[in-house]
């Protein structure tokens, strides 16, 4: 496997990865009818449009074929919140490719990407129901904090978790 900075040619696959991931992880979460009917041109451009962004700390894992399975990416806090700098927005890897310790790599790569931007602190906010809040726990997060969102017409909880000082995250990896 091999972890790299993400490129604007990997929105094809970064896009793939995020659908087929968000239909196995949120199934039985998110309603079926949402998650079938999630655009790839759509995630394309979002995409694209998230590669272009200056203060970008987006990585892809390729498998031996150059396959792009799994992503992470992160950046500066998007909510403003003044407690916390950095910001992981995503991780996600192709069900096949998930529990091969894929993530804390992939982690690492954009923790590492946001100590360069001089976040000191760092928060990941996931859906309460989400599988992969172990691992944040496992990793040193501590929940901060939840909010209630809106998404694909339910309302679900989504758990905030913090780490205070950035290079705590590392000791878990």
């Amino acid at each position: 496997m091999k972890i790299r900075k993400a490129i604007e040619e990997d929105v094809d696959g970064i896009a793939i990865v995020h659908i087929n991931s968000w239909k196995t992880t949120y199934k039985g979460i998110l309603p079926d009818q949402y998650l079938s009917s999630m655009n790839l041109e759509a995630k394309k451009k979002n995409w694209l449009r998230n590669l272009k962004m200056l203060h970008n700390a987006t990585f892809v894992a390729e498998n031996a074929n150059g396959e792009i399975i799994g992503f992470a990416a992160g950046g500066p806090e998007q909510t403003n919140d003044p407690h916390f700098q950095g910001e992981v927005y995503a991780i996600y890897f192709l069900k096949e490719y998930q529990k091969q310790g894929l993530g804390r790599k992939m982690i690492k790569a954009v923790i590492h990407e946001l100590i360069k931007m001089e976040h000191k602190n760092l928060i990941i906010w996931a859906l309460k129901d989400n599988p992969s809040c172990g691992f944040y726990k496992a990793l040193g997060g501590q929940v901060i904090a939840e909010k209630t969102v809106k998404m694909a017409g339910i309302e679900l909880i989504k758990v905030g978790f913090g780490w205070e000082d950035i290079q705590d995250i590392l000791l878990h990896l």
